[in-house]
């Protein structure tokens, strides 16, 4: 029995069965209506922004030789970074038992330019990997 039908007669119950939440239609068209529902479930803000960037620019997948070299490269960095940042900090504290204040603050500038190289050398290389480059 359909909604229109149940409406159409003149079953007191029927009054009552507006929505799908209804019990006295067909379990059949609950079940149609209930499956309809789930698939138009609201999605959070999250998830639109997800499929847009999907569209936008498709996840790449990653050889293992890729995954690999990239692992190398994060470690080849690290290791740079560290060991600039252990030089211009010994080097720092050396300015800062001086008292040089000029000095100091040109080794703070100099700490903060080379780091940011070494990231942008290695965001560079990251990049030509994943793009199939080596």
């Amino acid at each position: 029995m359909s909604l229109m039908m149940a409406m159409m007669t003149r079953n007191p119950v029927s009054r009552f069965c507006f929505a799908v939440e209804c019990p006295f239609l067909e379990t059949r068209t609950n079940t149609r209506l209930t499956e309809r529902n789930s698939q138009l479930q609201m999605k959070s803000a999250y998830e639109l922004a997800m499929e847009r960037l999907q569209k936008q620019a498709p996840e790449v997948k990653l050889t293992d030789a890729q995954r690999a070299k990239l692992g190398e490269l994060d470690v080849l960095y690290k290791a740079k970074r560290a060991e600039r940042e252990v030089f211009l900090r010994g080097e720092i504290a050396k300015a800062e038992a001086r008292g040089d204040g000029e000095a100091l603050e040109s080794l703070q500038k100099q700490l903060a330019h080379d780091l940011r190289r070494i990231e942008e050398e290695l965001e560079t290389k990251k990049e030509k990997v994943r793009s199939g480059g080596k």
